[in-house]
């Protein structure tokens, strides 16, 4: 599950040369439309956060009473991601949410490129988290089966994601999506009083 996560959070930080589609459809292999047209204005951020006392530490960014409290966490684990650690948090049935940071790798911007024109499984731009712009995307689209991803940016050079991986026995499998955002919520909540 940790290892799945690890890989959710690659596609916020890297490209890959694949012909882009729209989203959520495949490719019919016909004209696409052109990048300047299919791509939404990034949204930036008004209120930029300071997370660095985060980024190396992303288990700090819930305490466990929040971890507790939106998902029932039981534990966590944090391990080596692509830019900066990521710390997954795991419930009694081991379903796991993961969070991780990604400094000065373009923010949004990335996310948004990558996630339309790198042929990701999914893309969306999100309502803001807390006040601060967001977008799902992630290489599979498993949101029918438990997985969710949201990146939110906290700089115009910075987002964290949060990733959902869950069992058929989490009440949140059905929706993964609305966990991952009350999830950015605490974070966001943490990262201010920190500040």
């Amino acid at each position: 599950m940790r290892t799945a996560a690890t890989g959710l959070l690659l596609l916020v930080a890297t490209a890959c040369s694949v012909v882009p589609g729209a989203p959520g459809t495949a490719s019919s292999g016909g004209a696409s439309p052109s990048p300047s047209s299919a791509v939404p204005k990034v949204p930036q951020v008004s209120n930029p956060l300071d997370a660095t006392k985060y980024e190396q530490d992303p288990c700090t960014v819930l305490t466990q009473a929040q971890a507790g409290e939106v998902f029932g966490a039981v534990r966590n684990r944090k391990a080596g991601g692509t830019v900066a650690p990521l710390c997954t948090w795991n419930d009694s049935n081991n379903s796991g949410i993961s969070v991780g940071f990604l400094p000065k790798q373009g923010g949004l911007a990335t996310t948004y490129e990558n996630g339309i024109n790198a042929g990701a499984g999914y893309f969306e731009a999100a309502p803001e988290v807390a006040g601060y712009p967001a977008a799902f995307s992630a290489v599979h689209d498993d949101r029918r089966s438990g997985g969710c991803q949201i990146a939110v940016g906290i700089r115009n050079d910075e987002t964290f994601t949060v990733s959902a991986l869950l069992r058929t026995s989490s009440s949140s499998y059905r929706d993964p999506c609305a966990l991952v955002v009350k999830v950015a919520e605490s974070a966001v909540a943490t990262i201010k009083a920190g500040a």
